[in-house]
């Protein structure tokens, strides 16, 4: 029944978005979520992270591996490595040093935590925020990548930082080790899943099943498999199926097994399976925002006000963070620029999902201090850059034309 319920507000979602095409439907879809857990019978669905991130996260990224420009990425592959790599270190560094200073009661590792799960940028809410507001190309293909690769430096920051946090340890040299092989093979994992798999439906074309339905089915089921079989290997699901979705990609284009029907069958179909996707993902956010702000604002033993005021300042934190490394050091980038790719890095479902993962007690059995505290701060942080994003974005991009990727003019 739940289930039913959210793919209805998915619907009801996309319905007020066409009457109020200037208001972004991911606030409209975290609104819906909020006031679907306010219902009489209260919709309760538990996140499970592990299960999120397959279920959810693994096709949505697929997806964005196949649809974005393999050539435009490449231009801009320094850029994105400065973003998805080093930005993400200043800011587990920079970030938690600053929580844990401004909230004494939060300990430096748990801190160091928090700072990495905001870190990534989410490609979901990159891809929802780009269908409104009319960014610059290169912009946008920045965002794009950056968010397709950042997922797993963040994620591995987060896990080290909390297992720091839980057992006491931290080897700097094992994260660097850990951080390289879990990246790379998650990237040859993905690369070479999809390979075989694209050469099993060459060679079941070959042989007479041109069968576009049996055809799509096994594309449907390549996101959640190569997921399965990456984190199964330890290395990092989140880019094996984004290099799944870029080597299927190029399979399509160097390949002529699949007729115009298995073509048309394979866009509408991932087409709908996206709008439900994305349309559920910030329901979720929604309902589960709800359910952290009740769990502070109902105890009394926090600030309420307090509380909201740490939400801003660290997300401001964010901002400044990200627009001082893109200035100094995304090359071709003015103020102007820059200000908006600071403002573009909106948090998302991943954020909010490592959160959730976040353990509830220690290796001793004590409780993880300020759990509660925290993931009420990571939600907050993604409704903060949604709206900040959905606000000032199109006053920035005002008259601005779409550029392309290579016309770099120093603003």
């Amino acid at each position: 029944m739940n289930v039913i319920v959210l793919l209805v507000m998915v619907v009801i979602a996309h319905i007020v978005n066409g009457w109020v095409p200037w208001f972004p439907a991911p606030i409209i879809q975290v609104g819906l979520g909020i006031a679907a857990a306010l219902l009489p019978f209260g919709i309760r669905i538990p996140l499970e992270p592990e299960l999120f991130f397959i279920v959810f996260i693994a096709p949505l990224l697929f997806n964005d591996g196949k649809l974005t420009p393999r050539d435009e990425l490449w231009q801009l592959k320094a850029s994105i490595l400065l973003l998805a790599l080093g930005l993400v270190f200043i800011t587990v560094i920079v970030l938690g040093w600053f929580i844990h200073w401004m909230i004494p009661a939060i300990p430096l590792p748990a801190a160091f935590a928090l700072a990495a799960i905001l870190s990534p940028t989410d490609a979901v809410a990159v891809g929802a925020s780009a269908k409104r507001i009319r960014l610059p190309r290169h912009i946008l293909r920045l965002l794009q990548g950056e968010a397709l690769m950042n997922d797993a430096s963040g994620l591995v920051a987060f896990k080290f930082a909390v297992a720091a946090m839980v057992t006491g340890v931290f080897s700097w040299g094992e994260a660097a080790i850990s951080f390289g092989l879990i990246s790379i093979g998650g990237l040859l994992c993905g690369a070479v899943s999809a390979y075989l798999i694209t050469r099993l439906q060459r060679f079941l074309s070959k042989y007479g099943m041109e069968d576009a339905t049996a055809h799509m089915l096994l594309q449907i089921l390549a996101p959640f498999l190569i997921y399965y079989l990456a984190e199964e290997l330890h290395v990092s699901g989140i880019l094996a199926v984004v290099a799944a979705g870029i080597v299927y990609a190029i399979e399509r284009d160097h390949t002529t097994y699949a007729t115009p029907a298995m073509q048309n069958v394979s866009s509408s179909t991932w087409s709908v399976i996206m709008f439900i996707l994305n349309g559920l993902v910030f329901l979720l956010l929604g309902l589960h925002i709800h359910e952290v702000s009740t769990a502070i604002f109902s105890d009394a033993s926090f600030d309420n006000g307090l509380v909201i005021g740490y939400i801003i300042a660290i997300s401001l934190a964010l901002i400044a963070i990200r627009f001082l490394w893109v200035y100094w050091f995304v090359k071709e980038t003015g103020f102007r620029t820059s200000l908006m790719t600071a403002i573009s890095g909106v948090r998302g479902a991943v954020t909010l999902a490592g959160a959730f993962s976040i353990p509830y007690t220690l290796q001793d059995g004590s409780e993880f201090p300020g759990r509660s505290l925290l993931l009420f701060l990571a939600a907050g942080v993604i409704v903060f850059t949604l709206v900040t994003a959905s606000v000032l974005l199109p006053l920035l991009t005002q008259g601005q034309q779409d550029q392309v990727t290579g016309n770099n003019a120093k603003e």
